[in-house]
């Protein structure tokens, strides 16, 4: 018997009533028979079948299914359809969804009887369940995956029937006919009247629940064919959405839109997700496409980056001669904006070649909730922007919302999904600076955290760790478990591919729910740069949110991010690793403010994958503390390389920290410098940036030679053949090591030797260039000699300019929440 099912077991004869008379035991007996046939366990009551089995195998006590059912008559018990039974019996229904179905197949056990199914009651049901026409912010731009990559990125959970969770049962009262062999004419004339009045109630109400985010509750309901069918639908809007918005400015080539989205085909594949993750709550198992049967993709992307460069407002110069004006023809209609042409394609379905009438929810009610001014849409429209890093169309967005930011916007986490989705191949930091400046100062102060915990470097950690390791996602965070994928997965943070490249879209269309490790490459100057200009441009600001706030990832927080990221790196990262990504983004972070001594709970051993389950092995530590408690024999299987970085690393901790503690009088640490005032603020920019309006830190020379090197690297180089090194000659990972453990007086490297680079203030920024925070490689170096001027290759963005845009941001006190 169903374990769910058990009622009050005897704890003795007594409680059996052996003893006494026939009659007398259904007087003792009745609490027991009650309890059990009308008490719901799981949303079920036991059937009079399961009744008598029950009282016969427990209690010793025969009695026939009819003279149970005429106690009951006699007690005045009945089971009272509720509103689940109602709404299980309604999802059994549609689920057993076939031509010519009719109400009068299906038959309820009631005390005991079967009787036709009560049509009027249900009918009444069906009419209380009112349908919600809000949307959940930014829902349509979500479903970022096709339906078999969808369902391979889904939890497999032994225990469970179905990839969804468990399925609805249908309701042991319910008893719906084996369908008969039908003649062409019977089927043709589809559902009875009643039947359909049950098909199109159902679907309105999943599409309130489609419409709130309750997926998890709509999807496990769902037949598997309406589940394809739903996600590519709303997977195709998605690819339309973010094409549109790719090339939003761009006249796009191809006039038909079903053929320009390379629409999903709609057809049943076992395999799959999107994400919303942030809507369906499930938890997740391994899809990582090595360890899947799929079939191999001939053709993966190269391994040669692209690459942004900033350019000063002298040189940034458009040039449109290529440029050919477009004449509108007499009587034209202006363009729509963005947000109409989202709600065009809903309406009027181009998008895909699925009818609406084969989807699965009511596409009348989905149309009434995108009504409205502001529109609904703008949320999705907003997101899509963020995700296809076309800052032009932000710009348009901002501009036709009365240069404003939509009301609600924290709910989509703008600066989150800019991490996520980082080109560094393409814009850099800009989508960063271009929210930044819509978004009200204290934005990021105000919503450092997302709905997962995370920060806003977090999600910049996960997008280096999902970009250049193989690291599995639930290992990061948590959070990450029910989709078992990162977020961004489809975006390359070094511009090779997004979710419009073909092979992409081929991947994924497979069945693959992530990135095969073989596609990626070591953490590069591409990635590194991006990530150091969008921290400089949250973390810099007055108003920024505390640097130190703790981490809401798994094993990690803020003051030792590129600790736990440079282990990643040299442990599961790709081959050609060097650890320097890492030192570039530890040094940034110090240049602003990143507390070295900072302390905080950390198990070694869950990080190296070592720990007893069940038991705690957490200590405080520091960032340092965390490098010297890595074991030597874990160090040594690492390449050379990343030997030589993780040193590079630690000796940069303990420079620092000296450095800090010493209040000595500043001495040069290079004779190769230019001039002493390599390692000397001057008095109006320590005023104004160490002591009162940035309060940037001022750590030692050393500490700021060392940056000046790195900042000068990512500005000139880049590896442009397959051959050649991750690094460039001008930059010696070995002289750095041989430097900071005293085994050398100077930093013998070239950048520094030969004066590859300008003056610099003491803690390494390139002070009267213009905006130091983000200088260009023209302010940076007296002489040309970058190898990144590459057409096809390198993207020209104008330089950002941090400091005028934090001119009159307030200071927020100590930046903590």
């Amino acid at each position: 018997m169903d374990p769910i099912l058990i009622g009050p077991l005897p704890q003795s004869d007594d409680e059996r009533f052996l003893s006494c008379s026939y009659k007398e035991r259904w007087n003792r007996l009745k609490p027991v028979i009650v309890e059990i046939y009308t008490r719901r366990r799981n949303g079920r009551t036991a059937t009079l079948d399961q009744v008598v089995q029950f009282m016969r195998t427990n209690y010793s006590f025969h009695a026939a299914a009819t003279e149970y059912r005429r106690r009951f008559r006699d007690w005045g018990v009945s089971k009272r359809m509720v509103k689940e039974d109602k709404d299980a019996i309604t999802s059994a229904l549609v689920r057993r969804k076939r031509p010519a179905a009719s109400v009068s197949d299906a038959t309820t056990q009631h005390d005991g009887e079967d009787r036709p199914l009560d049509y009027r009651n249900l009918k009444r049901h069906l009419a209380s369940r009112k349908p919600c026409l809000k949307i959940a912010p930014g829902l349509l731009s979500s479903w970022n995956l096709p339906y078999a990559a969808f369902v391979s990125s889904l939890p497999k959970n032994p225990g469970e029937p179905s990839p969804f969770g468990p399925l609805g049962p249908t309701p042991d009262c319910l008893h719906i006919q084996s369908p008969e062999v039908l003649t062409p004419g019977r089927a043709a004339a589809g559902p009875s009247p009643r039947m359909q009045l049950v098909y199109d109630k159902h679907k309105e109400h999943c599409t309130s629940l489609f419409l709130q985010g309750h997926l998890k509750q709509l999807v496990v309901n769902m037949r598997k064919e309406d589940r394809s069918t739903m996600v590519n639908y709303f997977h195709d809007f998605y690819m339309r959405g973010f094409t549109l918005a790719k090339n939003w400015g761009r006249e796009l080539p191809n006039p038909n839109p079903t053929q320009e989205f390379a629409l999903t085909p709609q057809m049943w594949n076992a395999a799959s997700p999107w994400t919303p993750s942030a809507f369906l709550n499930l938890s997740s198992g391994p899809s990582s496409p090595e360890a899947s049967s799929a079939t191999n993709i001939s053709y993966p992307p190269t391994q040669l980056c692209k690459w942004s460069i900033h350019l000063s407002s002298e040189s940034y110069i458009y040039d449109g001669s290529d440029d050919r004006e477009v004449i509108a023809p007499p009587n034209s209609e202006p363009r729509s904006s963005f947000v109409d042409s989202l709600h065009q394609s809903m309406a009027s379905n181009d998008f895909t070649t699925t009818p609406k009438e084969h989807l699965p929810l009511a596409p009348d009610l989905i149309a009434k909730s995108l009504e409205g001014s502001p529109s609904p849409l703008q949320l999705d429209a907003w997101k899509l922007a963020i995700m296809a890093g076309n800052t032009e169309l932000l710009n348009q967005l901002f501009q036709d919302n009365e240069a404003s930011p939509p009301a609600g916007i924290e709910a989509i986490h703008p600066f989150h999904l800019a991490a996520a989705f980082l080109d560094g191949g393409h814009q850099c930091c800009e989508v960063f600076t271009t929210l930044a400046r819509m978004l009200p100062p204290i934005f990021a102060f105000s919503h450092n955290t997302d709905d997962l915990g995370h920060t806003i470097l977090d999600a910049l950690l996960v997008s280096v760790l999902r970009s250049h390791t193989s690291i599995p996602p639930d290992t990061v965070s948590y959070g990450f478990h029910s989709s078992n994928r990162f977020p961004g997965e489809k975006k390359d943070i070094c511009g090779r591919w997004d979710a419009d490249t073909p092979t992409v879209r081929e991947l994924f269309k497979q069945g693959y729910a992530r990135i095969p490790t073989k596609w990626k490459h070591p953490f590069c100057h591409t990635a590194v740069q991006a990530v150091c200009h969008s921290i400089i441009a949250i973390f810099a600001s007055p108003a920024s949110p505390d640097i130190n706030t703790h981490s809401g990832l798994a094993q990690t927080w803020t003051a030792p991010y590129p600790v736990v990221t440079a282990f990643y790196l040299a442990q599961l990262g790709m081959p050609g690793e060097t650890l320097f990504g890492a030192l570039a983004v530890m040094l940034c972070l110090l240049a602003l403010g990143a507390n070295v001594d900072l302390k905080s709970d950390v198990s070694v051993d869950e990080i190296l994958s070592s720990s007893d389950a069940g038991r705690c092995r957490h200590t405080r530590m520091s960032a340092l503390d965390l490098i010297l408690a890595v074991p030597s024999n874990v160090i040594e299987a690492w390449s050379e390389n990343c030997q030589i970085g993780w040193s590079c690393l630690a000796e940069v901790l303990v420079t620092v920290m000296v450095e800090d503690l010493d209040e000595g009088p500043e001495t040069p640490m290079s004779s190769s410098s230019e001039t002493s005032d390599h390692h000397s603020c001057q008095e109006e920019f320590r005023e104004m940036h160490h002591d009162y309006w940035l309060e940037l830190p001022c750590h030692g020379p050393q500490t700021g030679l060392l940056w000046a090197s790195v900042q000068t690297e990512l500005l000139t180089y880049r590896r442009v053949g397959e051959g050649d090194s991750w690094i460039s000659e001008n930059f010696s990972m070995d002289a750095l090591e041989a430097w900071l453990e005293g085994d050398s007086p100077e930093f013998s490297t070239p950048l520094v030797q030969n004066g590859m680079f300008k003056v610099h203030t003491r803690c390494g920024w390139f002070h009267g260039v213009g905006d130091f925070l983000c200088p260009t490689a023209q302010q940076v170096c007296p002489d040309y000699f970058m190898n990144m001027d590459i057409h096809g290759r390198a993207s020209y963005i104008p330089q950002p300019d941090l400091l005028q845009s934090f001119e009159n941001v307030e200071h927020v006190g100590d930046r903590k929440i």
